[in-house]
């Protein structure tokens, strides 16, 4: 281990162990003192954190999320190990989700709860749900789950800042310069994990039911545009044929694979594909991505007018988050992720909005305004992600040998729709199109809620989602760099 990863990996123990016993020091500190007050320590060691693992990746010559993802990989299992009660929650904060609901809406205890959500495999002493009931019940379990609450919020507004920051540097022009071409990406960029998906279990899994093939298919068919925007903006090769394709490959991609989501889900539940699920998906996303390619400059022109005489100070910040907001929210409404509808907003508005009258513009631009927000908060989504990757999962060697097999399909199905680039670096294409990260983690969680995917099968699905994630910007960095030797743009 040379002495730079030696030092990610110190540094990251040494906040891991800060954030244990600085915070379990706040939590005693009695009724007397503010209960914000851990919250903001806890979110000083996770900027730190970041902040260190930019830093780490700097002086390896690598992009900043890879640090940032590397950082919270250490942090977390390192406090997971140490038994922090927020390492814990984070750990396993979809079961969290689930127990609390489960007892917020009945009169269940948190343990009874637990019992609904975690096999019975999973609850004797030193298991899994052992540790989340510990964590939830012990002292200051509220306090935890109220930091937790926080941290998954600033998360969050990261990516949906992040996205919109990406549409900001992106057009709408190009964006459908690419339309045609980045719509055949998308398709092999479907079609081919798919397929490889379900070949891979029907090989790892012989005789296992239909939708467990049909879940994996679909679960490999995801794509986490979030990584690879970030190495795009950390490399600024945002404008780059490379990144202009992939974006609009990864918009569409979002759409197709909601569509395949819904086929599968009504598959399991019922049975039969429900079509008019599947068609309003296809038609209000339709609907939603004409209005903002063609009315969307105009729309936004007149509202960025309207509240500029509403508030007439701060009119570019605001404005600016206000949009991004409203239209993640439209875009989740729809069916679609909210980064899409974030980054949808980023591409409609423009400092010509904010123009005087006689056209000039004065002020910083809105760039300029939103970066920094995005510059504090979209760190947190990489390191909160690095922190949700259990590596106590791969010790299982049946479980790695899954999860190895089903790696190669998902890298390979994405590379194949690279092939459909064009006159571009379709490598790179390919490389960025591989991330799942927290789409894939949605696709097996439904398919784990609704029975379809064991313990096993998932956590080989949460190694191959943590390998596509950590392996992105370390490749995409290569491809790029080696397309420019060779006298690429």
């Amino acid at each position: 281990m040379t002495l730079r990863r030696r030092s990610i990996w110190i540094g990251g123990a040494a906040i891991a162990l800060l954030s244990g016993s600085v915070a379990q020091a706040a939590g005693g500190e009695g009724s007397h003192g503010d209960p914000f007050a851990p919250i903001l320590l806890e979110l000083a060691i996770i900027v730190l954190a970041a902040a260190v693992g930019r830093r780490a990746a700097g002086l390896t010559g690598q992009p900043a999320v890879l640090g940032e993802l590397v950082i919270g990989v250490v942090l977390g299992n390192v406090g997971y190990w140490l038994g922090s009660p927020l390492a814990v929650i984070l750990m396993h904060w979809d079961q969290v989700g689930q127990i609390v609901a489960k007892a917020w809406d009945s009169d269940l205890t948190i343990a009874d709860a637990a019992a609904k959500v975690f096999a019975p495999s999973q609850l004797g002493p030193g298991s899994v749900g052992e540790r989340v009931i510990h964590a939830l019940r012990g002292p200051g379990g509220a306090q935890w789950l109220d930091i937790t609450l926080v941290v998954w919020f600033m998360s969050n507004l990261g990516v949906t800042l992040l996205l919109f920051m990406v549409g900001m540097e992106s057009s709408v022009e190009e964006l459908v310069g690419v339309g045609p071409r980045a719509l055949v990406v998308a398709v092999i960029g479907i079609v081919a994990p798919f397929a490889l998906g379900l070949a891979a279990t029907a090989m790892l899994r012989p005789g296992a039911p239909a939708p467990v093939d049909l879940f994996v298919g679909a679960t490999l068919s995801a794509t986490s545009v979030g990584i690879t925007a970030r190495v795009f903006q950390d490399l600024r090769r945002l404008r780059s044929p490379e990144a202009k394709l992939i974006l609009g490959a990864a918009v569409i991609d979002d759409v197709l694979g909601l569509i395949v989501l819904a086929v599968v889900a009504g598959v399991v539940a019922t049975g039969a594909i429900h079509l008019t699920e599947v068609a309003r998906i296809a038609i209000l996303s339709t609907i939603f991505m004409a209005v903002v390619i063609f009315l969307g400059d105009r729309i936004a022109g007149g509202l960025a007018q309207a509240f500029r005489r509403l508030e007439p100070t701060q009119t570019r910040l605001l404005f600016a988050l206000t949009l991004a907001f409203v239209m993640g929210w439209v875009a989740n409404r729809i069916g679609l992720a909210t980064i899409v509808g974030a980054f949808a907003a980023g591409l409609i508005v423009s400092d010509t909005h904010f123009a005087a009258r006689d056209g000039e513009i004065d002020g910083d631009t809105v760039h300029a305004v939103v970066a920094p927000l995005e510059q504090i908060f979209a760190p947190v989504f990489f390191l909160l992600m690095g922190m949700q990757v259990n590596l106590a999962t791969i010790k299982n060697p049946s479980t790695l040998v899954m999860a190895a097999v089903l790696t190669v399909a998902a890298v390979v199905g994405k590379l194949l729709c690279g092939l459909a680039a064009g006159n571009v670096d379709r490598l790179s294409v390919g490389l960025g199109m591989v991330p799942r990260g927290e789409v894939g983690l949605i696709f097996a969680g439904v398919g784990k809620s609704l029975g379809v995917i064991d313990d096993a099968l998932f956590s080989a699905i949460v190694i191959m989602v943590m390998v596509t994630t950590m392996i992105t910007p370390l490749t995409l960095k290569w491809s790029l760099g080696r397309h420019a030797a060779r006298g690429g743009a």
